[in-house]
Formats: structure tokens, C-alpha cells, sequence
């Protein structure tokens, strides 16, 4: 009976969830994405699986982030899959930055922009360019690859970041994030030099 009970509080606090922010969250997608609101409902849902199912299989019981905090990630993550799949946006999005560092990012974006224009796009096509970039940070180590995907591919913000990987900061969080950055993009140059 205890389980019961407890899946059916568990069922409610997920569903008081859904109600309290769904209209927030439609409009964050709407004006963020530039979605339809047909296509953000959509979204909206396939993400309330997904929380669902991470709440079921009890990957919420550590979180480190707000549970909005957590369910904005994976609903950005589905609306890019979605515009992925409708071809708007290419699979890495390197150019989202935090205002509040913009030299420093404007001089990495710049850089980035430098090494991913490299390469010939006659003889590379873009999905190869994502293979590319996706194994390299794969293939990273513990904890850039999961540093580099919180950021750019979940778009989470470094003070989420500084949380969820328990630095003593968010300044802390940033430089790791730069020194994964600078391997990644060594990684990158050293790829496409034996390519």
C-alpha cells in the first residue's frame, strides 16, 4: 500500500507541476524557439515523458538543480531536436553565450567561428561537421564532456552549471568551462589536421 501511495504522490506532484508551469513554459518555447504553439505544446509534452520517466526511475532524487530548472533543459533540448528535424538549426549551437562575460565569449565564439569555418564545406557536410563535433566532446573526459553538453547542447545557464556539478562557484564554473573549451578545441584543429 505504501508504494501506491507513493506513486500516486508522486503522479500528483508531477502533475501539479505540469499545471503551474505550462503556460510559462509554452511562452519561454514560443519566444525562445520561435515556435508555433502547436509545436510547443508538443514539446511541452514529450518533456513531461521525459521528466516522468526520470522521476520514475529516480534520476530526480539527486538533482541538484530547481525541477524547473531541470524540465527547461530537457524542453530545450526536445525543441532543438524538433527544429533539427524540421532542418532550422544545425546540431551544435557553439555561439550561445551568458551576457555577462561577452568580450571573453565574443573572443572564444570568434576563434571557434575560426576553426569550424576551416573546414571546406564543398568536401564536409554539416552533419559530418556534428559527427565530428559530438564524438570530440564524447570522448572527453569526466567532467568537460558533461560541462561542455550542460551548456551548449542543455543551454544551461553557468550558475545552474556551478550548482548542478557542485562548484564553489559560478567564476569556478566558468573556467572550467574555458580550460574544456581550449581541449576541445586542440582536439578539434588536431581531427581535422589528420582528416
Amino acid at each position: 500500500m505504501a508504494i501506491i501511495s507513493f506513486n500516486r504522490k508522486r503522479d500528483n506532484i508531477l502533475n501539479d507541476f505540469a499545471r503551474k508551469y505550462r503556460d510559462r513554459t509554452l511562452s519561454y518555447l514560443h519566444n525562445a524557439f520561435s515556435l508555433r504553439l502547436e509545436d510547443c505544446e508538443d514539446v511541452f509534452q514529450e518533456a513531461s515523458i521525459v521528466l516522468y520517466n526520470a522521476a520514475v526511475d529516480g534520476k530526480l532524487d539527486g538533482l541538484k538543480s530547481s525541477l524547473y530548472t531541470y524540465f527547461i533543459g530537457i524542453c530545450k533540448n526536445k525543441a532543438r531536436e524538433l527544429m533539427r528535424a524540421n532542418g532550422k538549426i544545425p546540431l551544435s549551437s557553439i555561439d550561445e553565450f551568458d551576457d555577462d562575460d561577452e568580450q571573453r565569449h565574443n573572443t572564444t565564439l570568434n576563434k571557434a567561428d575560426k576553426i569550424l569555418n576551416d573546414i571546406d564545406t564543398d568536401e564536409k557536410t554539416e552533419q559530418e561537421r556534428n559527427g565530428i563535433i559530438h564524438n570530440l566532446i564524447k570522448s572527453m573526459t569526466s567532467p568537460c564532456n558533461e560541462l561542455l553538453w550542460s551548456y551548449y547542447r542543455d543551454a544551461l545557464s553557468m550558475s545552474a552549471i556551478a550548482k548542478m556539478f557542485n562548484y564553489a562557484s559560478e567564476s569556478v564554473a566558468k573556467v572550467t568551462k574555458h580550460r574544456c573549451m581550449e581541449k576541445f578545441r586542440k582536439s578539434y584543429e588536431m581531427t581535422l589536421s589528420i582528416m
